[in-house]
Formats: structure tokens, C-alpha cells, sequence
């Protein structure tokens, strides 16, 4: 290599950044004024791309992850969050995900965290023979899951996307306490 010439990136590395920002193949695309399929291939390795396209990307990369270094949980995370007690009825909070049109909330103690009930598990309450004769009696302690994972609220997004993969909540804290909730409706406020 001369003085002032750079190595070409490692073209394997345009897929790995792009989902560490949380971008979508179509929104790179639009940011580099190539066509997402082109995006698609040159992360599958299925095309050489030009050294103009890989330009093109890494400077939309670039871009993008210079327009969100202060994205944290705190700013993107609802930060009313609705809860529900363990010794509170299952219908109850059947109530509460219908009225606030959602799928899951945490349970909790005065601000101890103790567990999360999702729209799942009511539907399962309702569709098991065993507990549905007996719905109006049940509590949501009795059917709670694990604790949502929680972060605090300057988190990077991108470690609660990667935990909403397996979860369909993060709590976000401030101070040890809670301070929002983030799901994957919140992580579409970023598109």
C-alpha cells in the first residue's frame, strides 16, 4: 500500500454494522442511493460490489450512526408504564391490556419488579380447562412469568433490540427503578 491509499473494508462487515445500528436494508439502501436488493446481495456475498458502492455504503453507515450516538432506551422507551400487582386479578389485567391496547406489563410490588404477565398468558388462562372455571378467582401471581429484562435508561437501543429478539419487553430503570417499558413498537419509532 502507498502513502495515503486506505484498505478497502472487509465487505462482510457492511451487514454486522448495519444491524448494530438497528437499520433496515431498505433504509441503508435509500441513505446510499443503491437498491436494497443490491444491499441484500453485497451482505450475502452473492455479487462483487463496486468500489463506488461500497463507498456509497460506508459513508451512509457513517451517517447514520453519526445521527444516533445519543439514541438511548430512555429516549425511545414509553415512559408510562402500566402495572399490574401480583395479587390483582387475572381479569383485571386482561382489562388493562385491552384499555391501554397492550400485549404485556410488568407486575410489581410498591417498585420491586416480580414478574411480567403478557396477553399470551391470559390467553392461555382462558383456553386451559383447569384454570378457566375458575378465571374470576385467579390471580396474576398465579400465572405470572420471569421478570422482563431491564436496562438502564443510557442504555444504547441497539442492547435492547437485541434482547427484544428473545423477549417481548425491556424495562427501563432509572436508578433501579422503573422509568419506561420498550417493546418492539417502540423500536419501530426509529424507521
Amino acid at each position: 500500500m502507498g502513502p495515503g491509499t486506505e484498505p478497502l473494508p472487509d465487505v462482510a462487515d457492511l451487514g454486522r454494522r448495519r444491524r448494530t445500528l438497528g437499520v433496515s436494508q431498505a433504509a441503508l439502501a435509500r441513505a446510499a442511493g443503491v437498491s436494497q436488493s443490491s444491499v441484500a446481495k453485497i451482505e450475502r456475498g452473492r455479487v462483487e460490489p463496486s468500489y463506488r458502492s461500497v463507498r456509497a455504503l460506508l459513508a451512509a453507515l457513517d451517517a447514520l450512526a453519526a445521527d444516533r450516538p445519543s439514541e438511548t432506551v430512555g429516549r425511545l422507551a414509553t415512559r408510562a408504564v402500566v402495572r399490574i400487582g401480583p395479587a390483582d386479578r387475572v381479569t383485571e389485567a386482561a382489562h388493562l391490556l385491552r384499555r391501554h391496547a397492550l400485549s404485556q406489563l410488568p407486575v410489581t410490588e410498591g417498585e420491586l419488579v416480580v414478574g411480567s404477565l403478557t396477553d399470551r398468558m391470559v390467553v392461555d388462562c382462558l383456553t386451559d380447562p383447569a384454570r378457566v372455571g375458575r378465571l374470576a378467582r385467579l390471580t396474576v401471581g398465579e400465572v405470572m412469568g420471569e421478570p422482563f429484562p431491564q436496562l438502564d435508561r443510557s442504555a444504547p437501543v441497539a442492547v435492547a433490540a437485541t434482547l427484544l429478539r428473545h423477549v417481548p419487553a425491556v424495562l427501563v430503570t432509572d436508578r433501579g427503578r422503573p422509568a419506561g417499558i420498550l417493546t418492539h413498537s417502540d423500536l419501530f419509532k426509529r424507521l
